[in-house]
C-alpha cells in the first residue's frame, strides 16, 4: 500500500485520510497506520488538521523499473540488479555474494540499512525510504593499483549528477565526500575483494541524504540533506539513480583506460577546502599546511612549512585547521 500511497501523494499537495482510502479501497485508519509507521522513523510527512497529509513533490519508493526504464536498454540489461527492503549493509552484501566466477556489475539499492557504515568504521544513519543506499560491484584487472582515484572520480560523478538535478554549490572534500553549505551530504566507501594484485572487484558504496530531516542525535558531524537545501531539485530518487548510474559507467569507462587524470581538474573545480589551512591525520602523523587539490592520480597536495607534500588516501582523517 506504501507505493501506492506515494504515487497519489507525490505532487507534494495535501490528501486527506479519507480522500487516500477511498481510492485505495482501505479505511481511512489503515491510510494514517501506514503512514504513521513512516512519521516515527522520521520520514518528512506533513500533517495539518482538515487538511490532511502532504510528503515533499517527488517522493517515492524505490521502483526497479523506474530506475531501468530511465537508462539505455544495453547498460541496464549488462546490470545484475537488487532491490531489498532491509538488509545490514549493500556493501556487506555484495561482498558477501562476490564469486570470481560471476565477473559481470551488480547493484545492490535498499531502502533502509540496519548496520550502515561509512569510512574507518563509522555508523552511516540509514532512516526508512529517505535517502540511497547503494552498492554497486564492479570488476577490475591489472590490481588495486589501476584503482587510484576511483572514490574521488565516484565523488565528482555525484556532483555532476547533482548539478544536472538541479542542486548548486555541491563540492568535494578529500578523498570521498559530497559537501552542501559546508556540510555532509554524500558518502563514499569502497572496498577490494578478489586477487588484489590482479583480477579484482570494487565494491562502490554511496550514501546520498536525500529526505533525511532528522537524526542529528546520531550523526556526530555537521549534515545536510536534498530536502534540507531548500532548493527545487529532483527528490525523486530513482531519477537520481538513474542519472548516477548513467554518468558513472560512461565515466568508469574512461578510467579503465586511463586513469584518474583526465578528471583531475573537474575534481579540483568543485574542490570545497581548496587553498584553505587543513590538518591531515594518518595514523599518529598529523600534517598542517594549505590544501593545493590533488595529482593526477588523486593524491591530496599541501603546501606545508617545508614545503609541498602529498598524501595518498587510506585512514586519513581532513579537517579544516581553525587554529591558521
Amino acid at each position: 500500500m506504501l507505493a501506492a500511497l506515494f504515487k497519489m501523494m507525490s505532487d507534494g499537495q495535501f490528501h486527506s485520510g479519507e480522500e487516500l482510502g477511498k481510492a485505495l479501497g482501505v479505511s481511512r485508519a489503515a491510510v494514517w497506520k501506514s503512514l504513521k509507521r513512516l512519521e516515527d522513523q522520521g520520514f518528512p510527512i506533513q500533517r495539518v488538521r482538515g487538511k490532511g497529509y502532504r510528503i515533499p513533490r517527488g517522493a517515492a519508493l524505490l521502483d526497479l523499473e523506474e530506475i531501468t526504464a530511465a537508462l539505455p536498454a544495453e547498460l541496464a540489461g549488462q546490470i545484475q540488479w537488487q532491490l531489498l527492503d532491509t538488509v545490514d549493509s549493500t556493501n556487506a552484501l555484495l561482498l558477501k555474494q562476490l564469486s570470481m566466477r560471476e565477473l559481470i556489475p551488480q547493484i545492490c539499492l535498499a531502502e533502509q540499512q540496519l548496520a550502515g557504515k561509512g569510512r574507518r568504521g563509522r555508523e552511516w544513519v540509514s532512516p526508512y525510504a529517505q535517502n540511497v543506499y547503494l552498492s554497486l560491484a564492479l570488476p577490475f584487472s591489472g590490481g588495486a593499483q589501476r584503482l587510484e582515484g576511483l572514490s574521488l572520480l565516484v565523488g565528482l560523478v555525484l556532483v555532476q549528477t547533482l548539478e544536472s538535478s538541479g542542486y548548486r554549490g555541491c563540492g568535494l572534500k578529500w578523498p570521498n565526500d559530497v559537501l552542501l553549505d559546508d556540510r555532509k551530504l554524500a558518502g563514499i566507501l569502497i572496498e577490494l575483494g578478489g586477487d588484489l594484485t590482479s583480477d579484482c572487484v570494487a565494491i562502490i558504496g554511496v550514501g546520498i541524504n536525500v529526505l533525511m530531516n532528522d537524526a542529528a542525535a546520531a550523526i556526530d558531524q555537521a549534515w545536510t540533506s536534498l530536502l534540507l537545501s531548500r532548493q527545487d531539485g529532483i527528490l525523486n530518487r530513482n531519477s537520481l539513480i538513474a542519472v548516477f548510474i548513467q554518468r558513472l559507467f560512461a565515466a568508469i569507462a574512461i578510467f579503465r583506460e586511463e586513469g584518474f587524470a583526465p578528471f583531475a581538474q573537474a575534481w579540483q573545480q568543485h574542490d570545497a577546502w581548496y587553498g584553505k589551512p587543513v590538518v591531515v591525520r594518518s595514523g599518529a602523523v598529523v600534517t598542517e599546511g594549505i590544501e593545493r587539490g590533488v595529482d593526477s592520480r588523486g593524491a591530496l597536495r599541501l603546501d606545508t612549512m617545508h614545503g609541498q607534500v602529498v598524501l595518498n588516501g587510506g585512514e586519513v582523517s581532513l579537517r579544516l585547521n581553525h587554529d591558521s
